[in-house]
Order: structure tokens, then sequence, then C-alpha cells
């Protein structure tokens, strides 16, 4: 199994030669290392190989004991093992040549993909700045750097002159743009035919338990007028795409969301969770729980594109994303 560690060290010699022999030690094999230099300390991280069976907590115990500190352990396989200025270089071809967007390249070299819950402990967030004044937003579990914030921003600034970081002129949508807004009794139908077009997966991530379908007409009913909240939907032309329910339950607030498959992956479900959590701070909420099914790693990555820092816990063999709401602006319907 191949792992990334990513540590603080103290800037002093021979802390490199103490890390590597705890390593040989261990039996863990350093495939590559990238320094992000610092001032006291400096940030390492580490590709290495473990034997089968070593798990993450392992391996943070075995860096901590050499004397790191503030260990992330994720997995990470061959793929990753590249010289870091060729990758980036390459990041620039594939946006100049290869038509491909600035943020989604970044995303790739910075590696964004959500780690194991069990390493996660909160979005870092990073803002760069586009040529035209607009900001870029990029989450990740893991701290970025000083060195990758530089990195990141150069790279957008040298596609900006370049001006790939403006889309070419689209033709205008089919649809018109999501409206979420306050569900009402008017939505029954709307609401049961989004679960019908939903699928038994996102449905399970959705409810936890797998949802028999069609759906009563009462269950709709209380989808759309919850007894203890507000539920909201986002709704696309005629259709209802996404849908919310806000609840309070014994003294903590969730908030449950369901985006339809077909529109999963186009920013809905980040827009659903900043207007539910903006909608639950003017309930009165000082913090807000979604919950998912514990094989779901979807809405971790919604919640972290939304710009939230998050906790992330199990219970019941699901996860529960905790985010604070002080700094949210409350929305009143």
């Amino acid at each position: 199994m191949m792992w990334r560690v990513r540590t603080t060290l103290e800037d002093r010699p021979g802390i490199l030669a103490e890390i590597a022999l705890a390593c040989g030690k261990a039996g863990l094999n350093i495939e590559s290392m990238q320094v992000f230099p610092g001032d006291p300390a400096v940030v390492d991280e580490f590709v290495v190989t473990a034997p089968d069976g070593f798990t993450d907590l392992q391996l943070a115990e075995v860096f901590d004991d050499a004397g790191g500190t503030g260990v992330a352990v994720t997995r990470t396989d061959p793929r990753e093992v590249v010289d870091e200025p060729t990758k980036w270089l390459d990041g620039v071809h594939e946006v100049l040549e290869g038509c491909r967007d600035v943020d989604e390249v970044l995303r790739e070299l910075l590696s964004t993909t959500p780690p194991d819950v069990a390493d996660y402990s909160g979005h870092d967030v990073l803002d760069l700045q586009r040529r035209n004044g607009s900001s870029l937003r990029i989450s990740r579990a893991v701290p970025f750097t000083p060195v990758e914030k530089a990195r990141a921003q150069a790279l957008l600034s040298l596609v900006s002159d370049a001006g790939a970081d403006v889309p070419p002129v689209q033709p205008a949508a089919l649809h018109p743009l999501p409206l979420v807004r306050r569900a009402t009794l008017a939505d029954i139908d709307s609401v049961a035919a989004l679960h019908q077009r939903c699928s038994a997966e996102t449905l399970y991530h959705r409810y936890q338990v797998p949802l028999r379908m069609p759906m009563t007409t009462r269950l709709v009913r209380r989808l759309v007028m919850p007894e203890s909240g507000v539920a909201v939907v986002v709704q696309s032309g005629l259709d209802v795409v996404g849908h919310g329910v806000i609840e309070r339950d014994d003294g903590n607030w969730y908030f449950h969301v369901l985006v339809e498959d077909a529109w999963q992956g186009r920013g809905v479900g980040s827009l659903l969770v900043r207007q539910g959590a903006g909608r639950a701070k003017a309930l009165g909420a000082e913090r807000l729980t979604f919950v998912t099914a514990g094989s779901n790693d979807k809405l971790l990555r919604t919640v972290g594109s939304a710009g939230f820092a998050a906790r992330v816990e199990r219970h019941d063999g699901n996860i529960h994303i905790t985010v604070p709401l002080a700094t949210m602006a409350p929305i009143e319907d």
C-alpha cells in the first residue's frame, strides 16, 4: 500500500536522518519526498510504501515518534510519484494547449480529493485571484503550505496572462439557472418526481436506508413542510432538481440534502449547502450538521467546495459533517 505523509519538522541538521531511520525500522520505503520551507519549522511530504496491513494510524505514529508534528496521512498510488516541478509545468500545458479548466487542473495538482474520514479534521480554504478580479476558491483537508499557495497563484497568473482563465462565450443554457427557495405544499408532486428520478444509491446516501418507491403523499408532505424546521428546493425550469430539510433534533440542527444524479457535480449541492446554512442561521442555529451514509464522500466534497471548514465524526456507521455558522449571513425567506 502506498501512502502520502505530510508532517512538520524542526529545521535542524539530522532530522531527516532520524525520519529515514524510523521508516527503515518500521519497514517503510520512502519513494519520494518534497520539502516546503518555513521558519522556524519546515513541512515535508513523503510518499511511502508500507507493508500489507499497515494502517494510517500506525504510519502517523512512526512519524510522530521520529519528531514529526501535525502528521497527516492519506492513501495515494504510484502515479503520484512524479517530479513536482514537471507536474506543475505539465499543468500549465494542459490549460493552455489542452483546453482544460484551470480550476480542475489546480485541484489535481493540489490533491484535493478527500482523504479517508479518519484523517479528516476540517478543510483549509485557499482563495486565488483571477485577472478579472474574481477569486478561485480551492479547499482540502490537509492544510496548504505557503509554497503551494505561491505555486497555485503563479500558475493562475500565468494562464491568466494568456487569457486561458476566461472561458469562451457559450450559448445560453436551455434552462434557467437553478433557483433556491423555500418549499411549499405546491411542491409535493415535484419533490416526489425528484425522488423517482434519483438512483437507489443517491437515495440511500440521503436516508441511510433503502427507500421504497413510489413515495406516499404523507411522506412527501413531511419533506416539504417539516414539523420542526424548514425545507428548501432547487428549481430549474419547471423541475425540482434538489431538496433539503433543515430540522432541529435534541437541540442540534441538521440539514438533509438530496440532489438529482444528473445535476450532481454541477454546483447545485454547494449552492444548496450555502443556502441551507444561511436559513439555519436565521432560525438561530450556531452550527449545522449534515448526515450521510458512511460510504459516501460526495457530501464531504460538496461541503468543502461550499467554503466551509468542517468536523467529521462517525455515528452508527453514518458520517456526521458539522460546520460552524458564526460568520454565515442569515437568509430570511
